[in-house]
């Protein structure tokens, strides 16, 4: 995969690499200075006004993505549980190729709705949809492939898992936004700290440093001349997943319903992937520097959104999308967020 994000790989890896050399302000000073240039950005982004009106947004994109990438702005500290069912034949046949396609659709209603949707075409293909509407969070996960059912761990079975499911949404969004508008979804209040310049040999970059609610940490790189979001990077821990492949020959029941067949584990089944998950989570958890790509700026009924987006970790790109649509201030289906309700 090709990377993002500015005019080169080298240009990005050199914006990185003099973050650490920068000479930073006082505290007073640099806030301010990151004030000012977040503002240059929201007016290179279509001006305050334009920005304040956008109530709603959807975005569709088509993705391409390494099979051992995860969903780009998932990059971690969420975890799942994954059940594929096949039939008696065993399961379905793996693909060769190392990369995963798919289309995206998000689509946001501030201030509490958001959903997300990852359609995957390619390999053992499932549809994963997730976000939240106002304070309940939802996930649900569908098998795309012939023959292949898929039982992903509900959020709102446990109050733990609502909670950590919540906060990865939520999460996900403000970065996304970061890139789309300069700034986070109501609810979501940031600040902001200049960190300096950085310089490559395609030019300069301001470096704001972003805190936010529970422990949210970003770094944005906003071009000098265009004003424009470039990169936006984070660390967090890797994501866990638990996945067990079964066939139903003597295995689970399995019930219709809602948006297709829904399998009921057995308990004997249920308690080895509860074993399973508590081992996993016992082990310290790896922590992964990602990277958030910004670029392709075009204007959208007076706000310039990106149309490529990418996400990377080190010099690697693991995940693009190529936005082939948005869409300012929709009109919402009424069961549109009522996703698993």
């Amino acid at each position: 995969m090709r990377m993002y994000g500015w005019k080169s790989t080298a240009a990005l890896a050199a914006l990185m690499a003099a973050y650490g050399v920068v000479c930073t302000r006082a505290q007073a000073q640099a806030d301010a200075k990151a004030s000012a240039v977040m503002s240059d950005v929201r007016k290179a982004l279509g001006g305050e006004q334009k920005l304040a009106a956008v109530k709603g947004l959807s975005l569709r994109a088509d993705y391409r993505r390494e099979m051992s990438a995860g969903p780009l702005g998932v990059g971690g500290g969420g975890g799942a549980t994954f059940v594929m069912m096949t039939g008696p034949g065993g399961p379905p046949p793996q693909h060769d190729s190392a990369q995963a396609t798919g289309k995206i659709e998000i689509d946001l209603d501030l201030p509490d709705k958001y959903l997300r949707s990852d359609v995957g075409s390619s390999g053992l293909a499932m549809t994963r949809t997730e976000g939240f509407e106002a304070g309940r969070p939802f996930l649900e996960v569908v098998a795309n492939s012939p023959g292949m059912r898929v039982q992903a761990d509900p959020p709102a079975a446990d109050p733990t898992r609502a909670k950590n499911a919540l906060k990865r949404s939520n999460t996900e969004l403000a970065r996304l936004m970061l890139g789309l508008v300069g700034g986070t979804q109501p609810g979501f209040a940031v600040t902001y700290a200049y960190g300096g310049q950085a310089e490559s040999p395609d030019g300069k970059a301001h470096i704001v440093d972003i805190t936010g609610p529970e422990d949210f940490k970003a770094r944005l790189f906003v071009d000098v001349e265009t004003h424009l979001p470039l990169m936006l990077s984070f660390t967090e821990a890797e994501p866990r997943m638990i996945t067990r492949t079964m066939t139903t020959e003597g295995g689970p029941r399995q019930a219709s319903g809602g948006t297709g067949t829904r399998v009921e584990l057995t308990p004997e089944q249920r308690a080895e992937i509860d074993k399973q998950r508590a081992e996993a989570e016992a082990k310290p958890a790896k922590m992964i520097e990602y990277r958030l790509f910004f670029s392709d700026y075009r204007n959208v009924d007076g706000v310039s959104l990106p149309h490529k987006i990418a996400r990377g970790t080190g010099s690697k790109t693991t995940e693009e999308w190529d936005v082939t649509s948005y869409k300012v201030n929709p009109t919402f289906k009424a069961d549109r967020f009522k996703v698993g309700s």
